[in-house]
């Protein structure tokens, strides 16, 4: 074999090998101590499609040491270290990431520190444990409204208060300085319970899902939950411009030029049962009180409890309430329990008949007349 063979089967070889060792998969490391912990499990679960996905479980050694390695992807993945009690502790993480925690049992998702990670996860850290704080003081003003030491209308301005301040921190801080980031995608989707701290319904929140929207779409456009978020984004705007739309409109509609001529418009539409409902043959039977509502917000259970008190209350009032989520998974489940008609109407359009600017809203109608109300025990007055 002469010279020339030799160089280019020794090329060959070396062009074989550098291809096998860039298929071969490129793996995260997610390591640390949790005093306290030895001897119980530890579980690597996966987030980022909305979904929980279990990948992995260690037994924490008598050192109080976890080590978990597992495959990365090219693009940012969500992940949350989780005790058997429940507590977890979340984290991004890619092909490249390496990341070390320190934190106990006695306060396991409060108290955690990152030794080692990209700057991201100390980003993602500071949200968690600053959305755990909001979560919180709602959680003090409801209790104090259930005390009678707070008007339902206080804990509402005040609970609003206190998510337009959570929502500033997250874009002013995070979103709008860089939307690609990990840490961006994970303070947008931040959740209380069933609520989520940012809408598609909520007017203004549909910047924060366009710019994260569109900077994933660019950098990380394989991403699973890329659609998900690109779908959210297009929702949070389609209600922005019908809600604008319906302000241009709404002067017009004041000087006479409306088609109904009847005190309120009629509003019908399905049940959880699939059967229809008619707010004005509802109305024909006595007294109604319309409720707009959304029972993914965060003060939905709130609502829901007082709601109830005012339907057991004696006397013919009736309840019509119309469910704005857009994910109907959170009106069936809500309205499987109700005693009082619910129904859904994920577009919002009955929003822009009855001119309703903010979630909740309550209407009552009465001898053919509809009065807005600032809070729904006004019907019972």
């Amino acid at each position: 074999m002469n010279r020339l063979a030799i160089l280019a089967a020794t090329l060959t070889l070396a062009g074989a090998l550098a291809g096998c060792q860039d298929k071969s998969p490129k793996q995260f490391i997610a390591e640390g101590t949790i005093y306290g912990a030895q001897g119980q499990k530890l579980y690597l679960e996966e987030v980022g499609t909305g979904n929980v996905l279990a990948l992995d479980s260690v037994v924490i050694n008598d050192l109080c040491q976890f080590r978990f390695v597992h495959d990365g992807t090219t693009y940012p993945m969500f992940y949350r270290l989780r005790l058997q009690n429940g507590a977890s502790i979340p984290f991004a993480a890619d092909s490249a990431t390496r990341i070390s925690i320190t934190t106990g049992t006695d306060n396991f998702s409060g108290g955690y520190t990152i030794n080692e990670g990209d700057p991201y996860n100390h980003q993602i850290r500071d949200i968690n444990l600053l959305r755990q704080r909001t979560d919180r003081r709602i959680d003090s003003l409801v209790s104090e409204h259930m005390a009678g030491h707070l008007s339902l209308q206080a804990v509402r301005d005040s609970v609003d208060s206190v998510c337009i301040d959570f929502k500033h921190a997250m874009t002013s801080h995070y979103i709008y300085v860089d939307p690609k980031s990990p840490a961006s995608y994970f303070a947008l989707f931040q959740r209380k319970g069933e609520g989520a701290y940012f809408s598609a319904e909520d007017e203004g929140d549909e910047r924060a899902f366009a710019a994260v929207a569109t900077a994933y779409d660019s950098y990380y456009a394989d991403a699973p939950y890329t659609p998900f978020l690109k779908d959210m984004a297009l929702r949070a705007i389609a209600r922005s411009r019908a809600r604008r739309n319906w302000a241009r409109s709404s002067e017009a509609a004041s000087i006479g030029k409306r088609i109904e001529t009847i005190a309120f418009p009629e509003i019908r539409k399905r049940d959880n049962k699939g059967i229809e409902r008619s707010l004005t043959e509802l109305s024909r039977k006595g007294p109604v009180l319309l409720s707009f509502t959304a029972y993914s917000a965060q003060w939905s259970p709130m609502l829901v409890s007082l709601m109830r008190k005012i339907h057991d209350e004696p006397g013919k009032l009736h309840i019509y309430e119309v469910s704005i989520d857009g994910d109907s998974y959170y009106w069936e489940n809500a309205a499987r329990t109700l005693p009082w008609i619910s129904v859904n109407d994920p577009e919002g359009m009955s929003l822009q008949v009855y001119n309703v600017q903010e979630l909740p809203a309550f209407f009552l109608i009465k001898d053919g007349q509809l009065k807005r109300l600032s809070s729904p025990e006004e019907a019972l007055r």
